[in-house]
């Protein structure tokens, strides 16, 4: 990791100015100065001849600001860094407290001595020592080998030790089950709701298997307790040998160019343990023509999805996924079909005991059941996730349709990263999904991320030239990385293996046609097609997209997208936090109404697990489309002039961190920048729009105001928090031309 200084400025800026793809705006586009009378505040000169470095910080509620006058000083060997950034006038007592660690750069963090009681001596055994990656190696028995079935597993025992890498030691090879998904035909996932309406026998069957999974032992490793964990807490190994882990940390690669490929072969898994119960079950029914029926119907058990940017249900919550009970067909003791009210497993996990979230910090080590938008009493409010949903549809629908447009795939799996976090916290308020550690145990985390897969699969099918390309790696539970380590398409995906043993790579699910042989499909991209050509999917699925989220379309001709980019270095604030975009009538307090009128778009950092945890040092940033809004206050149409000179105005922002505000005069890396760019949309059903000029950043509507850049190179090559630089998704040239 390189660190910089103010001096590489004017290189970097030279060096912008004269890349092609990124321009700056032309100065006729700049409004005339004006007394701005807005509760933002204007930014202030900084000491340029300082370095780039600034740990430790104190997030302040900031009344008077005096003057800026940082001084840096930086440790080379420990990158501690010690600073004065601001010399205050009044501030409030509260204050909030932000120190980021000091970590060398070829090591991890180092916990404490871990309680005995941390995992539970049915999962794991932990030793102390070791320096490789995890490592397995299969039977030798013929393909098919290793197979078994769910619910298999080895007793251990377990240790303690005082690294945060520890390593895990099993006394024989572990059982363990491919992913492999079900073992029936291709059928198509379903959105949820559809699903229930014209399939209720598969619904029927889905349910009760979900019921059985909640309800199978915690030491079940298709489990919804251990399928759920392998995102995060408890921090375990799942059937994988010995070798080196992070136990700071769950397998999932968020912020990863794998974001969307490790995903797949994780939904798979629980698709596969649902399809296994729901045959169990059928099984079960002694009339033969009931039991004949059922087993068809657990035959095509698929996962569901929830389409957070349907236009018709738009972005509200599913309904049954708010409902505490449902009622189901089932067999009684004797086989017969009976009808029952039972606990709704959509709505809520509920742990088996104390003893299931023993492992977790706290307060989850006290939660029994999943909630979302929870009260002081542990309450559910789930019609608050599903109100916060709908406020943000109409940017979310914009910026999924905006993925498809993306020239790389990184790009557009950043994209839709950047939407899958702010449901994430719009869902979760404060309960299990708006943390990583915790998310994956709410139900709903799965039918969110079936979409997140679903989208994957239309882009595979609508831009089949591209696919991962190598990027900066992210460390998980199974692959601690050191700097410059590199993630590609042929990166392990632990903790997944196929059907002959060997791990899962991105590359083995590319392209979009893979996925049938997983027996599964999407409407979009549909297991009917089969037989067709890439070339006639491609414009079948390309059609959907259209139909689906281009419902703002300009036919034809070439219209201009607006968009703000938020962008921050994750490591810069402790826990979770998010970034709101306001614009027009806005809520009277952000802070308690963060999703409210005026709400467009947001950055949403998930916590890790802990309000004090930090994250991997790594450039984050979100693109909120500002179209919607502009047409709906009367500038769709407007000239550039204008709008740059409305969005100045109204354009307002806010931080919340760890349910506190939080201000970017407080931050050194957060930063919001405005660009616009040319797309050309032929009005063909079977044609997506295409970019025809490269992004145009309008300083002028930022330049006057703390956070906002004034340079180009702040935003292309954006300051992480040791002060090196970082090109997160570098912009290219991406006009097309359409054949």
């Amino acid at each position: 990791m390189v660190s910089c200084n103010w001096a590489t400025t004017a290189l970097l800026t030279l060096l912008t100015l004269s890349s092609s793809g990124v321009h700056a705006a032309p100065k006729k586009y700049k409004p005339d100065p004006d007394q701005i009378k807005e509760k933002r505040q204007l930014l202030q000169t900084i000491n340029t001849n300082q370095p780039l470095t600034r740990v430790p910080i104190t997030l302040a509620t900031i009344g008077t600001i005096g003057t800026i006058g940082p001084t840096f000083t930086r440790d080379p060997a420990t990158l501690s860094t010690t600073a004065t950034l601001l010399t205050l006038g009044t501030l409030p007592a509260t204050r909030i407290p932000v120190t980021l660690q000091t970590v060398a750069t070829n090591t991890l963090p180092t916990l404490g001595t871990l309680s005995a009681t941390r995992i539970p001596a049915t999962l794991q055994t932990l030793a102390t020592t070791s320096s490789t990656l995890p490592v397995y190696t299969p039977p030798t028995t013929p393909p098919g080998y290793g197979y078994t079935t769910p619910g298999t597993t080895s007793s251990s025992s377990i240790r303690t030790t005082t690294s945060s890498t520890r390593t895990s030691s099993t006394s024989a090879t572990p059982t363990y089950t491919p992913v492999t998904g079900a073992n029936t035909t291709c059928y198509n996932r379903l959105k949820i709701d559809v699903l229930q309406r014209t399939d209720p026998d598969q619904f029927n069957m889905l349910v009760l298997a979900w019921q059985k999974i909640q309800a199978s032992p915690d030491s079940d490793p298709f489990s919804h307790y251990q399928l759920s964990g392998i995102h995060g807490a408890p921090y375990i190994p799942w059937q994988m040998g010995p070798g080196s882990y992070d136990y700071n940390r769950g397998y999932c690669t968020h912020g990863s160019a794998l974001f969307t490929t490790w995903h797949r072969p994780y939904l798979l898994a629980l698709e596969q343990s649902l399809f296994h119960a729901a045959m169990a079950i059928a099984n079960q029914f002694t009339p033969t023509a009931v039991r004949t029926q059922y087993l068809a119907a657990a035959g095509r058990v698929r996962l569901p999805y929830w389409d957070w940017s349907d236009p018709v249900t738009q972005s509200y919550l599913p309904p049954i996924t708010m409902q505490q009970t449902v009622t189901v067909t089932r067999p009684d003791g004797s086989g017969n079909p009976v009808t029952a009210t039972i606990t709704n497993p959509l709505f809520a996990y509920n742990f088996l005991s104390s003893t299931s979230v023993a492992p977790f910090g706290t307060p989850w080590n006290t939660r029994l059941s999943t909630r979302r938008y929870p009260d002081g009493s542990w309450n559910d409010r789930s019609y608050l996730a599903s109100s916060s949903m709908q406020s943000g549809f109409t940017s979310r629908v914009t910026n999924t349709y905006n993925a498809f447009l993306s020239t790389t795939y990184n790009l557009f799996s950043n994209r839709v990263e950047g939407v899958h976090d702010s449901i994430h916290g719009a869902v979760g308020g404060g309960g299990q999904m708006s943390y990583v550690a915790y998310s994956a145990f709410d139900p709903i985390f799965w039918l969110h991320h079936c979409n997140v897969d679903r989208l994957m699969a239309m882009f595979q099918a609508t831009s089949p030239s591209l696919f991962v390309t190598p990027a900066s790696a992210v460390g998980t539970f199974a692959r601690p990385v050191p700097p410059n380590t590199i993630d590609d398409a042929s990166t392990d995906l632990f903790p997944f293996r196929r059907a002959d043993g060997s791990w899962y790579k991105s590359s083995h699910l590319h392209p979009a046609n893979t996925i049938w042989g997983m027996r599964y499909g999407y409407p979009e991209v549909p297991c009917s097609y089969q037989t067709r050509t890439p070339a006639e999917l491609d414009t079948f699925t390309t059609g959907q997209v259209n139909t689906l989220y281009g419902g703002g379309r300009t036919l034809p001709g070439t219209s201009r997208e607006w968009n703000v980019r938020l962008l921050i270095d994750q490591a810069e604030i402790p826990g979770g936090y998010d970034i709101y975009v306001y614009g027009g009538t806005r809520p009277q307090d952000p802070y308690s109404d963060p999703y409210g009128k005026g709400y467009i778009g947001s950055l949403s950092s998930m916590s890790m697990g802990s309000v004090d945890q930090y994250k991997q040092s790594r450039i984050r940033f979100v693109d909120v489309s500002l179209n919607s809004y502009l047409k709906e206050y009367g500038y769709g149409g407007a000239d550039p002039y204008k709008i740059t000179e409305y969005i100045r105005k109204d354009l307002t922002y806010t931080i919340i961190a760890n349910g506190k505000p939080c201000y970017f005069q407080d931050l050194y890396t957060a930063k919001y920048a405005v660009y616009s760019r040319d797309v050309y949309d032929s009005g063909k059903d079977d044609v997506l729009p295409y970019y025809t000029s490269d992004p145009y950043y309008h300083l002028n509507v930022t330049e006057g105001y703390v956070g906002g850049i004034k340079y180009l190179d702040e935003i292309l090559y954006p300051v992480k928090v040791d002060g090196s630089r970082e090109v997160p998704w570098a912009e290219v040239n991406s006009t097309r031309i359409q054949t």
